[in-house]
């Protein structure tokens, strides 16, 4: 464990502009390289290495032609980047005179697919600007989804013997395919020669750009949180002398999912430095590792995933550690099943292997944002988190990194199809004409609307991409299929082009790319696109000349968004959201809660600055949407979000002092303090343990004991949910608008002196009754009943 030396100082530095994100939710996590120019306000910043060579990119051509479907296979790749890809190939392969793509796709037993080389592919990735992140060399990482009904994909045994079957179709054809429990829908990496043959099979509705989680020394946020109070309550006068000790985490277990760093024994030096669990000969499963599908345990080289867990180990040091490499779908939904004892169909195998789960991930925009996954490809990551809440763990999830980019509004109205969104409605000019503003321009804070463009290495290929999502409420539900129908298109700043002097074409905007899937009703269609380019130099302008590193970028570009709906009459509430640095000059911060940080079934935790206790500005805010994605009225019944609020801006050895940010660095201290929270409620509970059963009990013995047992486990964690929303909305911590709000919550998780008060009105609670002993019927003189202390306690819990 890493110590404070008595100069420690708890104030940490604010967040640099411009300077965070790179490829999860470091956006906020850590400070990043400066990427203006010399003597701007951020070139004092760290230079970054780079991390290899960018592929040389052919130069898009100035004019962008959207790609049309020649055949029901190129339909299902949508009309953008995809397909423009499968198109560009088989032109260039036609070119070489080696055939057509499709050709090629079609013979998928043979060795006819290598006729386009995987250097041809990788060239063609590289024009139609598909990130590196989305990309294994020639192999492109898609979700594939499947074609099924909602009825069937309600099935649970039909559903996985249709995933099933597809993934071994694959699989025969020699490609990388898992599938997501519980979701229509595989992950896979396939070659982009082989795409088209891949859209063609009969089971699959879409191919799409692989849905990816994005991530959000003795940590500040521990002493913030006066973790010290909260260590103290384990010690309470009224327990049983024998089970007094200090809060550390003793007999529970807690399960990280994140993305993790182990290229180069990363975690071997975090655990000799005493900032990691390890096995010992005494205790042989204090830590368990768990590998990704893909790849090693920490292939990717994210140390993400480093940090976080070192947070938790600072808190709940004589815990032990489940760890997931999770950086898929398929694996996280893997992970929370194993974790929660839950088998492919979530039924429960018996007690959790873990108490605890926290993620300091998600995802924007693949679900309704309604709490639920209907219809989309996340439902088996909802299906396993409900599944795991009702097996009794507690879950917790960052609410998210996306206030400062994210946007939502209605539809633009009218019975013409093709309509361009405006993005301020109400927009006049000086003689009150409307004015329509149908494009919504990229920034970075501090360039204005210059964004970098041409990077020079990899690690600032992946820094500059850029990442745009479109949802809509128009999931299939039992009651709804998905046939509003919209395009997403990304556009940029072209310069004049002058020739002897005069001007040919005038400056203006013009079409870079675009996202335009099918929604007209049919089975696996969904309301989503998703447009993500990795902007070449051949998009710069000379507005944004000097602007930007002339050592690590070509330049600077300007681009917007444009939203076009293609159903005339169609009403509906749009969100948008940006990855990366980029945000939107027409923005939103209600509203931005990433998946499944609206679930009911999970805690969402906001940042905080460790040293003022100020709302972080990128915290994602709540509430959930409306059934079905649309436009809510206040709070939802039974799921107000966020639950509550810690601190960010933290020390940790992986990235360094006051560096790690970001939601993603608030959740790992709630979710430590929960683990500690849950070791109190069951030391004020032990009286009821239940007895072990005799070597003989019958299976209703044990089927009534498992039940017991499974009923207690969920009391005990809602209890401890709240008892820390009893201590955040007391003691000072009530930040922000009086009581409950959507940017905190119920408030800060900061342990006062009333903090034991708050625990036991917890207890007490007529829900939790099961927990404690039988009272005596007459009550012995001048005993109180349950009801007297539950009353008692929430009044010493809310003085100040």
């Amino acid at each position: 464990m890493k110590k404070i030396s008595s100069s420690k100082k708890f104030a940490v530095i604010g967040l640099a502009a411009a300077c965070a994100t790179v490829l999860m939710w470091s956006r906020q996590d850590t400070q990043q390289p400066a990427i203006g120019a010399p003597g701007d306000a951020l070139a004092s910043a760290a230079v970054a290495k780079a991390s290899g060579a960018l592929p040389g990119a052919t130069m898009r051509p100035v004019a962008f032609a959207a790609p049309t479907p020649r055949n029901d296979a190129q339909s299902k790749l949508g009309a953008g980047q995809l397909l423009e890809a499968v198109q560009l190939l088989s032109q260039t392969q036609a070119a070489a005179g080696a055939g057509s793509s499709a050709a090629v796709g079609a013979k998928r037993g043979s060795a006819a697919h290598s006729a386009a080389t995987a250097a041809q592919q990788i060239a063609v990735l590289d024009r139609v600007g598909i990130p590196l992140r989305y990309r294994d060399g020639e192999k492109v990482k898609v979700n594939v989804d499947l074609a099924l009904t909602y009825e069937q994909v309600q099935n649970p045994s039909l559903l996985d013997r249709a995933t099933s079957s597809l993934r071994e179709t694959l699989l025969a054809a020699g490609l990388q395919a898992q599938q997501i429990n519980g979701s229509p829908s595989i992950e896979a990496s396939v070659p982009l020669a082989r795409l088209e043959w891949v859209a063609s099979l009969q089971p699959v509705a879409q191919v799409s750009l692989l849905a990816m989680p994005d991530t959000a020394a003795f940590t500040d946020g521990a002493g913030a949180s006066n973790l010290d109070q909260l260590r103290s309550l384990g010690n309470y006068d009224q327990l049983a002398a024998g089970l007094r000790r200090d809060l550390n985490g003793e007999g529970l277990t807690i399960a990280v999912f994140d993305q993790f760093a182990n290229t180069s024994g990363q975690i071997k030096a975090l655990q000799d430095a005493g900032e990691w669990p390890v096995n010992t000969a005494a205790v042989t499963d204090k830590v368990t590792l768990f590998k990704p599908a893909a790849g090693a345990f920490g292939y990717t080289g994210q140390k993400h995933g480093n940090a976080v867990v070192e947070i938790v180990y600072d808190i709940a040091p004589e815990a032990k550690f489940r760890v997931y490499d999770a950086g898929q779908t398929a694996d996280w939904v893997k992970g929370i099943q194993d974790a929660a004892n839950l088998n492919a169909l979530n039924e429960p195998q018996g007690e959790p292997r873990a108490q605890v789960l926290t993620a300091s991930q998600g995802m924007a925009l693949y679900a309704p944002g309604d709490g639920t996954g209907t219809g989309s490809n996340l439902k088996g990551l909802y299906d396993a988190i409900e599944a795991a809440a009702r097996n009794g763990v507690l879950i917790l999830n960052a609410a998210g990194n996306e206030a400062q980019v994210h946007w939502d509004g209605d539809s633009t109205a009218g019975a013409v199809a093709n309509t361009l969104q405006d993005f301020v409605v109400g927009n006049v000019d000086a003689n009150g004409a409307a004015i329509a503003d149908t494009i919504n321009p990229l920034r970075i804070d501090g360039f204005g609307e210059c964004v970098p463009v041409g990077a020079k290495n990899a690690a600032d290929a992946n820094l500059i991409a850029i990442d745009l999502w479109l949802g809509w409420n128009d999931w299939t539900s039992a009651n709804n299929t998905t046939n509003a129908d919209y395009r997403l298109e990304l556009v940029r700043w072209a310069d004049a082009v002058t020739r002897n002097g005069r001007v040919v074409t005038p400056a203006g905007w013009v079409a870079v790319t675009q996202s335009d899937n099918a929604q007209a009703g049919a089975a696996g269609q969904q309301p989503l696109e998703r447009i993500s380019l990795q902007p070449s130099s051949a998009t710069k302008t000379t507005a944004c000349n000097n602007v930007f590193n002339a050592t690590r970028f070509a330049g600077g570009g300007k681009f917007g968004v444009k939203v076009v709906r293609k159903t005339a009459n169609a009403s509906n509430f749009l969100r948008l959201m940006s990855g990366g640095l980029h945000n939107f000059l027409y923005g939103e911060a209600e509203r931005s809660l990433v998946h499944p940080a609206d679930s009911a079934s999970v805690i969402t935790v906001a940042a905080l600055d460790a040293a003022t206790s100020n709302l972080e500005a990128y915290s994602s805010r709540g509430p959930v949407l409306a059934a079905g994605g649309a436009r809510p009225n206040g709070q939802a019944a039974g799921n107000a979000k966020p639950d509550l609020a810690n601190f960010a801006n933290v020390d940790t050895v992986s990235y360094g002092d006051n560096t790690f940010n970001g939601t993603s660095s608030a959740t790992p201290h709630v979710a430590a303090l929960a683990l500690l929270g849950l070791q109190h409620q069951r030391q004020l509970t032990n009286a009821t343990v239940p007895a072990p059963l005799p070597a003989n009990a019958t299976a209703q013995q044990k089927a009534e004991r498992t039940a017991l047992l499974r009923q207690r486990n969920v009391n005990l964690s809602d209890a401890t949910y709240d008892a820390l929303t009893y201590v955040s909305s007391t003691g000072g911590n009530d930040l922000g608008v009086a009581g409950f709000d959507s940017s905190y919550g119920n408030g800060r998780l900061k342990f006062h002196l009333n903090s034991e008060a708050c625990f036991l009105s917890a207890t007490y609670d007529a829900r939790y009754r099961s927990l404690l002993p039988a009272q005596a019927a007459p009550l012995p003189a001048g005993q109180k009943t349950y009801e007297q202390l539950r009353t008692d306690n929430s009044t010493a819990c809310a003085a100040q």
